[in-house]
């Protein structure tokens, strides 16, 4: 029961994150990429042509599309919940996926280093660097801070 609980309040603080934080949203229209460096917490949500993300924390994902299986190296303790769900504790490694849609893909702790192409949303909390672009936008650069920062990429 708990642990149903405890997923059902990640998931609303993940999606109320994503939503609350568009004031602060920065737009890459057609296809997009991110690249993000830090420590916090990194969330992406979108379909994605490519997604990797690395460092050492706790890992979610959540394939909403189509099921498609990720890539990971490392290490880290994994465990699947019945809503779909993954997670990864004591993830220390990389996660990598291709042509998928409707994902979620978050990554809290240290080291982190995301990097996305397609189109989506990603939510950055904690402390660190990005750098976004598009084939109809400039490449733009800025710092993320705990306060946090929407990049919507791709849309």
């Amino acid at each position: 029961m708990w642990k149903k609980l405890t997923l059902l309040a990640l998931t609303l603080v993940l999606v109320t994150a994503m939503v609350a934080t568009v004031a602060n949203a920065d737009s890459i229209a057609g296809s997009g990429w991110l690249e993000a460096e830090g420590r916090g917490r990194a969330c992406m949500t979108g379909n994605s042509d490519i997604v990797t993300i690395s460092g050492n924390g706790v890992l979610w994902y959540f394939d909403g599309g189509d099921v498609d299986t990720p890539t990971i190296t490392g290490a880290g303790v994994r465990q699947e919940f019945a809503s779909g769900w993954v997670r990864w504790k004591g993830f220390d490694g990389e996660f990598a996926l291709g042509n998928a849609d409707e994902i979620i893909v978050c990554l809290s702790g240290e080291s982190i280093h995301l990097r996305t192409e397609g189109a989506g949303a990603v939510l950055l909390n904690g402390h660190g660097r990005y750098e976004t672009g598009g084939e109809n936008a400039p490449v733009t650069s800025g710092r993320w801070t705990q306060v946090g920062l929407r990049i919507d990429f791709g849309q």
